[in-house]
């Protein structure tokens, strides 16, 4: 495992660069860069792409002229070099000969590139001299992106996200879809989300490949079928048709929706999706997703397949998308929590998938990587940028998930890390704020040494937000832990408590999960109703909600630091609504557990309501500038509905 970064006397400028190399060393002196640079491409056959980043990079910085011959100035040498791994590359700079570039492959080369343009965005003309040997710690690094929960990217978002996954050398890609794709079949279920369509899969496609990234299809297949199995259509082909007509619920999306196992059809059904989606990729990977089967084997299933065990039917059914993956030329990837809840399960699994196996939280199970490795199985690990469900993603639990994950994966020789990014209960975290996460995973996946979070920050702030005091960084890791006193998902479970809007009837699915959420410790009376739910749920977080006007102050503190930033894909207007959003909800939960103590809570409520109902249509022109409308509609209902209590002044 990696163990060195680098070196720099005292008056070498330290340059910042993500994910740090394995080896750097400083040399004596600097190179200038003339007003003419030559890239001069030795084997004359590679592919031009980097190049011409590389050289939109130095016009915008230094405004130097670039050629493709040799003359006079500048030298930058491009080469392969048969004697470094496939995926390493060295990087020189020299005050004599200039920069030099070589790489075991082009896509060793492609990081060296990559490597550089960093440096040269943090630099003015003089390069500090220095010698880096690098190569990462995972073959492959990945990133996946949840595009179906909430939020479909527009296109223009997607290929700037990509862009930065290639700068900081990722080289996969995945787009998590449960029915937000134009399927043939699909159109009562992705009607009204602005689908991601084939054409943009495959213009997607080529964007990535022309960039070093493979983009992989990442399809649910089994569970989370929620919206699918809502239809008219294929309800029929779930574990509990009669749930189907059953009120939208964020937190029913998240607990329920197994095809049924035991149903030829809806083998049928899951392999004509991998069937028409397969095709658009280059890919010869296929995540079939395949977790959180909770509904396996206690509704229809149990009736079809009476005596068969829940690791049959799900083994079985697994099986049967590995035979369709097999027929189109494709490799099966899988989601390991459910193989990992029985041995048999695993060892009735067939031996050519990727087990993907992911754990979310900062100190993981480092078992369950050592279970899959001793059974000989390919995997990778699967860390979380944790930004679901939340304004602001939890910094500080995302950088000791993704260490803590890469150095069990490299411990016990995974060949990959997939980083996560989940959009749970509407995805109204924006995947803007992702761009440190994504900067945690680059960084462990490639070279997984010992970093102080602050210092990671640090960088952060530097190299992706042009900040070299660090503390547009510090600022944001602050806001989930210390800004926080009424977050969104608490704000959706005390509406959700209620089945259906206006009903005033208890949903007993959302009570039973509230209740399983919170270790036992919460109780909630069903013959009381609704507005008793609600109250015993605000009253058990009254600690954490009354924490409000220190929670305001963070925010009001960190808005300061944000002024003027227009960098990374930040400006200072996106951080002022999404500060504003958490500011607001702070102070709704003050009031709604006000209401809940059986206080009339005035005129002040209904201010508050009017400025929740402002603030959306500034968080709508937020959504909007980097995704389609999608499901912008059930945030305002979110919105609207709690304006609505506190208008009535009634839970």
């Amino acid at each position: 495992m990696p163990t060195s970064e680098h070196k720099a006397d005292d008056a070498t400028r330290r340059l910042t660069l993500i994910p740090a190399p394995v080896t750097l060393e400083y040399t004596h002196g600097t190179a200038l860069i003339g007003p003419l640079v030559t890239i001069e491409d030795a084997d004359q056959s590679w592919e031009t792409l980097p190049i011409e980043q590389l050289s939109d990079e130095l016009q915008h910085r230094y405004g130097v002229t670039v050629l493709r011959r040799r003359t006079h100035g500048t030298v930058i040498s491009l080469g392969l070099d048969s004697r470094l791994a496939h995926d390493e590359y060295t990087l020189d700079v020299s005050e004599s000969e200039g920069i030099r570039v070589r790489g075991g492959s082009e896509s060793g080369l492609r990081y060296g590139l990559q490597t550089l343009r960093q440096i040269i965005g943090q630099t003015s003309r003089a390069i500090p001299c220095l010698h880096i040997q690098d190569k990462p710690a995972f073959p492959v690094r990945a990133y996946s992106l949840d595009v179906t929960r909430g939020r479909v990217p527009t296109m223009e978002f997607l290929t700037w996200f990509v862009d930065q996954l290639a700068l900081y050398k990722y080289n996969q890609f995945q787009l998590y879809v449960e029915h937000a794709f134009a399927f043939v079949e699909l159109s009562e279920a992705w009607r009204g989300t602005d689908p991601l369509t084939a054409d943009d899969i495959t213009y997607l496609d080529e964007y990535c490949a022309r960039r070093g990234i493979e983009l992989v299809p990442s399809l649910a297949t089994f569970g989370h079928m929620y919206m699918n199995l809502r239809t008219r259509e294929h309800r029929g082909l779930g574990e509990f048709p009669e749930d189907a007509d059953r009120p939208f619920s964020f937190i029913e999306r998240m607990e329920h929706h197994t095809l049924n196992a035991a149903d030829p059809k809806a083998h049928d059904f899951a392999s004509r999706l991998i069937e028409e989606y397969a095709p658009l990729f280059r890919s010869k990977s296929f995540n079939i997703g395949g977790d959180e089967t909770f509904d396996l084997g206690r509704g229809r299933s149990a009736q079809d397949a009476p005596g068969a065990g829940r690791d049959e039917l799900y083994a079985g059914f697994v099986r049967d998308l590995c035979e369709t993956l097999a027929r189109h030329g494709r490799q099966p990837m899988l989601w390991a929590d459910i193989a990992l809840e029985s041995p048999r399960t695993m060892d009735l699994l067939p031996g050519d998938i990727t087990m993907l196996n992911w754990m979310y939280e900062p100190q993981i199970d480092e078992s369950k990587i050592q279970t899959i490795a001793a059974q000989g199985r390919r995997q990778f690990v699967c860390p979380a940028v944790r930004a679901w469900s939340r304004f602001f993603p939890d910094y500080a639990g995302a950088w000791l998930n993704t260490y803590h994950m890469a150095l069990a994966g490299t411990k016990y020789d995974a060949e990959g890390m997939v980083v996560t990014d989940w959009g749970d209960y509407g995805h109204v975290n924006d995947p803007r704020l992702s761009v440190p996460g994504l900067c945690y995973g680059a960084q462990n996946a490639w070279n997984p040494i010992e970093i102080d979070a602050h210092e990671m920050n640090r960088r952060i702030s530097a190299l992706v937000y042009g900040d070299e005091s660090g503390r547009i960084m510090d600022c944001l890791a602050r806001i989930d832990s210390d800004g926080v006193s009424f977050p969104w998902d608490l704000a959706v479970q005390v509406l959700e408590l209620e089945y259906g809007s206006g009903t005033g009837a208890l949903n007993m699915d959302v009570a039973a999960c509230m209740e399983r959420s919170s270790g036992g410790r919460l109780t909630l009376d069903r013959t009381l109703g609704c507005d008793d739910a609600r109250r015993r749920m605000l009253q058990w977080n009254r600690e954490r909600i009354e924490r409000r006007r220190d929670c305001d102050q963070v925010l009001l503190d960190c808005g300061d630091a944000f002024a003027g930033l227009d960098k990374g894909g930040l400006t200072a207007e996106f951080l002022s609504v999404m500060l504003d959003g958490q500011r607001l909800f702070n102070e709704l939960g003050e009031e709604l557990l006000a209401l809940a103590d059986g206080k009339d809570v005035g005129i002040g409520a209904n201010r508050l309501a009017a400025d929740l109902e402002l603030w959306f249509e500034r968080y709508r022109a937020q959504w909007l500038s980097v995704g389609r409308h999608a499901e912008l509609a059930r945030i305002a209902h979110v919105v609207w509905s709690l304006a609505d209590i506190l208008r009535r002044g009634a839970l």
